[in-house]
């Protein structure tokens, strides 16, 4: 009973502390910057656990911004009749300095906050007030969530003063002292990064539950960072194909003998887990189509729930609404920005395995009302995936959630690196139909003799995937390989797979179509200009990310602008925002 009190007083204080630093009359809105706690509350465990999630409270703070900047600054997001001249802005890439949408002030004032509590949780163990374990897990995680902070900083700023000691202003960035902060460029930012992340005492989940806990069907554990993702990631960004590949398979099969966990399995033995078919299928009539693919976005708390998403945050509507009602709802909001035409053609110019055209994760509505990633409402598309959690019945609470990594997205990132490491049909195989379709036995499925080699990779870690199912009477008997279930990100929404030509490079092709695939699964969740800016450094071609941004209003009919953003934009001095007032 004791802990039950324990677990629902910090669960509540989380929930306080996200009302207390993010109540405001205005949806973006820079105050009270300088965040930071006298070290006299540090006394016990408790007030550690207080200090980590108030830093989480802070952080949720930055969610409008990183998705504003990461989506509309990029080609899948534009904005509407309604947005002001500081979202067209943003979009035209022609900002102020009194934007508030490109204020990097919000950034440094969660990593002021991680840098505060880290450094008291030092002096808590020094002094003997934590054990070492919970200073590992806390200081580690600090230190995560301060990494991941800069890492988006750094991909839109280009260059930052990288800070690793609490400071008693962050008011005006270009006061400080850079003999103490040295100011990165984006290439050496993301070395010192990874280095700082691979020197961290802990990388694994929270296991004690002083923190790792639930209340009222919420569960803080995907709530919190996971470290080997961004390991992978920083990796990736670093061209450490291996590493990169290494730490996220690890994610995938985390959860020993668990053949559904995070491996985008099939639907064979249930008919609700965020797959999209036809109910009819001999028929494949339209009007039996079931879009169970959208309904990640709205449900929680199931073993599908847990089986896809990595890292969630929570708004809970008796506390802080959602603020992504104010920038995507028509009827709750205020509608300033929508899918670009340039994304709802990606959509529409996929090809499913029935022969039909269009994609189950565009806007294909079914007999339960279910669309995509978003809905038509009158003429005006209007993006989804962050106001699916309305209940209608009460329209006046508006929970809602920020999400940041999943399954899918796990999956693509792998198959970014995998592919870069040589392992092009693995990268193949999960993006289409998975593993034991790219690798299936050629002959009779219940040829006695002929399964053993095939459904499976035969390739040493990471890249090790057993996807075999076998009867008694094949070889090996009654075998179920961890990847059986394993069906790939095209396959779970019913799409075709593509086929690599053979006269093209394996490798771009099949990076291009993993491009092209983050926008389809991923849109609008905060990954795409990040997605643009890694590919295009990495293969060195500027052009890559102009010529993406300027489709956008290509496809939208606005030919000037297209053209003077392709010109701009291929210079990559031009992709970065000012840091200071004092930038051109």
């Amino acid at each position: 009973m004791m802990i039950m009190k324990k677990n629902h007083l910090i669960y509540t204080l989380f929930l306080v502390l996200i009302a207390f630093t993010t109540a405001c009359d205005d949806i973006l809105e820079v105050d009270n910057l300088d965040v930071l706690k006298d070290s006299n509350h540090y006394k016990t465990i408790n007030d550690a656990n207080s200090a980590v999630l108030g830093a989480y409270a802070l952080f949720q703070d930055l969610a409008p911004q990183l998705v504003v900047l990461n989506e509309l600054r990029a080609d899948l997001m534009d904005i509407t009749y309604n947005a002001d001249h500081y979202l067209e802005e943003v979009s035209k890439h022609s900002t102020t300095s009194d934007n508030p949408w490109t204020d990097p002030r919000p950034f440094y004032k969660v990593i002021n906050n991680c840098n505060d509590v880290m450094q008291n949780l030092t002096v808590m163990y020094e002094s003997s007030k934590i054990t070492r374990e919970q200073y590992n897990q806390r200081y580690s995680d600090m230190g995560a969530l301060r990494t991941y902070v800069y890492f988006q900083l750094i991909i839109h700023y280009g260059k930052a003063p990288y800070i690793t000691k609490p400071i008693e202003s962050m008011d005006d960035i270009s006061k400080i002292n850079t003999s103490e902060a040295p100011v990165l460029e984006i290439e050496e930012m993301l070395a010192t990064l990874l280095s700082f992340m691979e020197g961290l005492p802990y990388t694994d989940l929270y296991t004690d539950t002083d923190i790792n806990t639930s209340f009222d069907g919420f569960s803080t554990q995907i709530s919190f960072i996971d470290k080997e993702y961004l390991l992978g990631e920083l990796n990736l960004w670093n061209g450490n194909y291996l590493a990169a590949a290494s730490y996220f398979k690890n994610i995938m099969e985390r959860s020993a003998g668990d053949f559904d966990k995070y491996k985008i399995p099939t639907d064979f033995f249930t008919f609700s887990d965020y797959h999209s078919r036809y109910v009819r299928y001999y028929e494949n009539d339209i009007e039996s189509a079931v879009n169970n693919w959208a309904t990640l976005f709205s449900t929680y708390g199931t073993s599908d729930y847990y089986g896809e998403w990595i890292w969630v945050m929570y708004y809970h509507y008796a506390y802080e609404p959602s603020p992504f009602y104010e920038l995507f709802s028509k009827e709750q909001g205020n509608y300033y920005l929508k899918p670009s035409a340039a994304a709802i053609n990606n959509w529409n110019s996929q090809m499913q395995d029935n022969g039909f055209v269009g994609d189950f994760r565009g806007n294909i509505e079914d007999f339960n009302g279910n669309t995509g990633s978003y809905k038509l409402v009158g003429n005006d598309p209007v993006i989804t995936k962050y106001i699916s959690d309305l209940d209608e019945n009460n329209p006046l609470e508006k929970a809602g959630k920020w999400y940041l990594w999943r399954a899918t997205s796990l999956h693509l990132r792998y198959s970014e690196a995998a592919n870069r490491d040589g392992k092009h049909k693995v990268a193949y195989a999960l993006m289409n139909k998975g593993i034991a379709s790219a690798y299936a036995y050629p002959g009779d499925k219940n040829d006695v003799v002929g399964t053993f080699n095939w459904e499976q990779t035969q390739l040493p870690y990471p890249y090790d995937f057993d996807a075999r199912s076998t009867n008694n009477l094949q070889v090996p008997p009654v075998h179920r390989g961890l990847w059986y279930r394993n069906v790939g990100v095209r396959d779970r929404v019913s799409l075709q797979s593509y086929t690599v030509p053979t006269d093209q490079d394996s490798l771009l092709y099949i990076e291009d179509k993993i491009l092209e695939e983050n926008a389809l699964e991923l849109a609008f969740e905060g990954s795409r200009w990040g997605d643009l800016v890694r590919m295009s450094i990495r293969r060195g071609d500027n052009t890559l990310l102009a010529e993406k941004v300027a489709q956008k209003f290509e496809k939208a009919g606005d030919a000037g602008t297209a053209n003077q953003l392709r010109a701009l934009l291929a210079n990559r001095e031009n992709w970065w925002l000012p840091l200071t007032d004092n930038e051109e």
